[in-house]
């Protein structure tokens, strides 16, 4: 399984690139981060998503997030360069185009349907220049010790040469295939690991999820053991950790916060699992690449991640609303709602919402707070809007709850609920 950063030397870099050469052939690999190889020479044979391509020199291939290749036959070695991108990033800037939302979102879902393009002479000239481009911006991953010089504009000009790929990759697809033979592609898009990947915050089970694609547990396992080479499980720890990895770096929430966002149980069940596959503790992933050591702080994903640091800090304001909030990190409502379904999977009202709950669960199994005082704890200014995220979340009212919740401590133990407040008793 290749890793989720666009540059394995800094997670912060929206965009790298490197040479590569493969003289055998490979086992299947599932690419967490987006990437662009592009083929210069050599013959083989190429599976993307189980369909096979023939290789050849001044092919591109467009791999997206939890897509799996296999190069299965190599006649002669196959050298190429190889362009990996943050995703999430690209997908954030492209929806800030005004009237574009629609074309946007289609650029991308495009890249994933069209997987391969073969050039012809005049479109190698063109993809060899913006590849140069590229290269001169960024540098050769494998071989330089440094980061990049500090260019002027740097990450808006990687960016404009990412955007202006992929346009081009989809213009060239479309002279060969024709828009009817992609609609119809579209039609038939049915993917498990993209499911995994939406709805990893949830509480996803191998049950739910054979559930929801109408098939059998057995066959949902044997089809992930067949395209990943692991289990449901594992796999989907591996998405939450990708996920967790990025609130780690752009926020200043706790692990119990992160964990609850990302679909793990508790702090220590984030942390456990984040150990095994990155391979040191989340608090020393975060001090090794703290938020302070990116280089594009006001990026679309920042906003993102930093108005759920915000809602986690204020959740207990009830004035608290979107367009307050939207307006103090300038951007728009909309706005805001996007980047915020592409990264958290929840919107405002909803993520507010699910901090308000769950902080209320808190109060309800360790306190005899009256449910109405709860529900004004935790921001809500009215009892009904209060039961209602209560039992859309939770699947039960408040009182149901309490009578059926305890809240264990980290040593194990119970805890004992405080001292009832009295209604009308001032928060304290």
């Amino acid at each position: 399984m290749q890793d989720n950063l666009a540059a394995s030397s800094d997670p912060a870099a929206i965009c790298s690139f490197d040479y590569e050469a493969i003289q055998a052939p490979t086992r299947a690999l599932i690419h967490q981060s987006a990437r662009f190889l592009y083929i210069k020479r050599g013959r083989g044979v190429i599976e993307v998503g189980g369909v096979a391509y023939d290789v050849t020199p001044n092919m591109l291939v467009a791999i997206t997030p939890w897509t799996i290749t296999e190069i299965t036959a190599v006649q002669e070695t196959l050298q190429f360069m190889r362009i990996v991108y943050d995703y999430q990033y690209i997908n954030s800037m492209l929806k800030g185009f005004p009237g574009l939302e629609e074309d946007s979102s289609e650029l991308l879902r495009f890249l994933s349907m069209e997987p391969v393009v073969y050039l012809d002479s005049v479109q190698t000239q063109y993809v060899d220049a913006l590849a140069e481009h590229l290269k001169s911006e960024l540098g050769v991953e494998s071989t330089r010790a440094t980061p990049p010089p500090d260019r002027p504009l740097a990450q808006l000009y990687v960016t404009n040469k990412l955007i202006e790929l992929m346009i081009m990759y989809r213009r060239y697809v479309m002279a060969v295939r024709g828009e009817k033979d992609y609609e119809k592609g579209i039609a038939a898009e049915n993917s498990i690991l993209s499911y995994l990947y939406a709805h990893s915050a949830e509480r996803l089970t191998l049950s739910s999820v054979a559930g929801a694609f109408f098939i059998s547990e057995s066959t949902l396992s044997k089809r992930i053991a067949e395209t990943t080479g692991t289990t449901f499980s594992k796999l989907l720890s591996s998405i939450r950790i990708e996920k967790a990895s990025d609130y780690l770096i752009y926020t200043d929430l706790n692990l119990d916060a992160i964990a609850t966002l990302t679909g793990f149980v508790d702090a220590s069940h984030l942390s456990k699992h984040f150990v095994n596959q990155v391979g040191v503790p989340p608090i020393k992933f975060r001090k090794i690449y703290s938020k302070s050591k990116t280089k594009f702080n006001r990026t679309n994903k920042n906003v993102a991640f930093e108005v759920t640091d915000y809602i986690y800090k204020n959740f207990t304001a009830e004035k608290l609303n979107a367009s307050q909030v939207a307006a103090q990190f300038g951007v728009s409502v909309a706005e805001m709602n996007r980047l915020m379904l592409y990264y958290s999977d929840m919107n405002f009202e909803t993520l507010l919402n699910f901090v308000r709950v769950n902080r209320a669960c808190e109060l309800l199994a360790s306190t005899e707070y009256y449910v109405i005082d709860v529900a004004f704890e935790v921001g809500y200014n009215n009892i009904k809007t209060f039961n209602t995220n209560f039992y859309k979340f939770k699947g039960m009212t408040p009182t149901e709850f309490r009578n059926r919740i305890t809240l264990q401590k980290p040593d194990g133990s119970e805890a004992k609920r405080a001292k009832v407040r009295e209604p009308g008793e001032a928060k304290g």
